[in-house]
Order: structure tokens, then C-alpha cells, then sequence
């Protein structure tokens, strides 16, 4: 066999694979999110991916911030982030670096990624990527108190790397990675409110099956 046909070889099962991770950009998500997770909307123009995510928790904003801003323990409960750690900070100005690994199906995308954020104190978090896996990447996460807890709005652009499996990838898969993102945020979130209210129940980690967590 030449090399030619052997690399062929070993690059059809990759992307018989992955077809199914990549279908057409359709409105809206097929199953519906999470709890706490109202909306994802994920579209794509040329290489841009556009995210905007709408969630809502029970928790006060003082304790959302807390999860959002616990970058030194971001790991421990989001999944596929494998470290995460400040390495500046001056004022309300960070710089975080943090790596993971993504899984589609039977593959996966390592990411890493240093970020500059800044803080707007239970408002808003900006960041924006310096280096990393992404080409670019900007990110706003904005906080907003209402009469039943804290609503969340999260807005991003990215534009991945390349790549044959980021290229045959779709809005579905981003979709999907995003609704486990959140859903554990948003877990966390509602563990430590249950802790500062004395709750019991909410200590532990969160299933890994897409069980269900404790309401939020």
C-alpha cells in the first residue's frame, strides 16, 4: 500500500466518525438545555463561531461571582478542564491560564488558552484571550440580579484554531460541550448556596451521566 492510500486508510474512519458530530447549523439546541440554562445559541460565519448563553440561578449574585471568579479552583468542577490557575493580577485586571481536553464521541480537542480578564465586581466579566489553541477569543459574562436570584448572560467569538476535526465540527457539538460547561456552573453555584444557607444535600460532586442535579 503507498503512503498515500495508507494515510487515506487511516483518515476515513476519523471522518465517518465525526459526520455525526457535524451536522448542518440548526436553530436552536435538540434536546432542551439543562435546568438553570434558558437558551444556547451557537451560529457560524466563515471561521467566527458566535455564543450567547442565557442562564438563571437561585443563588444570589454575591455567590455566583464566588464560582465565576474561582479561577484557582475552575478545575475541580468544570468538566474537561484539567488546570486552571491565576498567574497575575493587578487590581480588578487578571491573567489566567487554563488547559483541558474537549471529547466528541470517541475523539478529542486538547485547548489551552491565557486569558486577560477583567472585573467589573458582580457585574460583568470580560475576557480576552492573548495565546492559546483559539486563533481569538473574547468573552463578556454579565450578572444581574433579579426577584427570584441571579441572571446570567454569557457572550462570546471565537475563532478556532483549524484543524480537521475542528473544521468538520458543528454549532450541535459546541452546543453540547457548553450545555455540560454550564450546567456544572451552575451546580457549583447551587452547592454553595445551599452552604451558606445551611442546606444540606447539595455537598458532593455532580453525576457525570447527565443525571439529574439538585434544583436550581
Amino acid at each position: 500500500m503507498t503512503t498515500r492510500l495508507r494515510r487515506l486508510a487511516l483518515a476515513l474512519p476519523l471522518l465517518l466518525a465525526t459526520a455525526a458530530f457535524s451536522p448542518a447549523p440548526a436553530e436552536g439546541p435538540a434536546q432542551p438545555p439543562p435546568g438553570g440554562i434558558d437558551d444556547i445559541r451557537v451560529s457560524r460565519r466563515g471561521d467566527l463561531f458566535r455564543i450567547e448563553v442565557d442562564l438563571h440561578t437561585a443563588a444570589p449574585p454575591a455567590i455566583a461571582w464566588e464560582v465565576l471568579t474561582d479561577f484557582e479552583r475552575m478545575a475541580s468542577f468544570i468538566p474537561n478542564l484539567e488546570r486552571s490557575r491565576v498567574v497575575a493580577r493587578d487590581g480588578r485586571q487578571l491573567r489566567v491560564e487554563q488547559q483541558g481536553r474537549a471529547w466528541f464521541g470517541p475523539f478529542s480537542l486538547t485547548f489551552g488558552s491565557t486569558r486577560e480578564i477583567e472585573l467589573v465586581p458582580q457585574q460583568e466579566i470580560r475576557a480576552r484571550q492573548l495565546a492559546g489553541t483559539a486563533r481569538a477569543l473574547n468573552s463578556t459574562m454579565r450578572l444581574q440580579a433579579d426577584g427570584s436570584g441571579t441572571r446570567l448572560e454569557y457572550r462570546a467569538e471565537v475563532t478556532p484554531d483549524g484543524g480537521l476535526l475542528t473544521a468538520l465540527l458543528g454549532p450541535a457539538a459546541i452546543r453540547h460541550e457548553l450545555a455540560e460547561q454550564f450546567a456544572a456552573i451552575l451546580w457549583e453555584i447551587a452547592r454553595r448556596d445551599g452552604l451558606a444557607k445551611g442546606i444540606a444535600g447539595r455537598s458532593g460532586a455532580p453525576p457525570s451521566d447527565g443525571g439529574q442535579r439538585p434544583p436550581l
